[in-house]
């Protein structure tokens, strides 16, 4: 799921300062500051008159926003991991399933699902700034704690020697 890359709000305080109604009109000035609109775009008014957008420009706050990315019910292959690696790029979280532990590969892959260490390889290949592992098999009841930490050291490694 990706939200919008830049976020917009208005700030109530100052549209009440210019002596403006909150309401609908403000949907189109966001809009046009987010498309980088001209100074003179003209945004209509609750009273039905228009104004350049230069002059409502500070009405309206530009803010980044954040990159989501799921990924579950895959097995672990190359085009596999190229896709969700794209998919979840520089996302700032990735869910991602790590259903069998890394010792467990034989039942991922006959069950079609990631291990923990491919989870956390595809996390760290996302360039993502946060993994949050899910959909553990039941078989694993009682060891998410090892279950995160396998996920956790394939998502750290380096690749580098000492």
């Amino acid at each position: 799921m990706r939200l919008p890359s830049r976020s917009t709000s208005t700030s109530g305080n100052k549209v009440r300062e210019r002596a403006l109604a909150l309401g609908p009109w403000l949907k189109p000035l966001k809009q046009a500051v987010r498309e980088a609109r001209p100074d003179d775009w003209w945004i209509e008014l609750p009273d039905g008159s228009y104004v350049p957008l230069k002059n409502l420009r500070d009405l309206v706050s530009v803010e980044p926003g954040q990159k989501i990315a799921y990924a579950t019910d895959v097995r672990d292959t190359p085009a596999n991991r190229a896709a969700i690696a794209a998919l979840a790029k520089d996302a700032d979280m990735l869910l991602i399933e790590a259903s069998f532990a890394a010792r467990d590969r034989d039942k991922a892959d006959a069950r079609a699902h990631l291990t923990t260490t491919a989870a956390g390889e595809i996390a760290r290949a996302a360039g993502a700034r946060r993994v949050e592992p899910f959909h553990f098999s039941p078989r694993y009841e009682g060891l998410e704690a090892e279950m995160m930490a396998e996920v956790e050291a394939a998502f750290g490694q380096t690749g580098d020697a000492d």
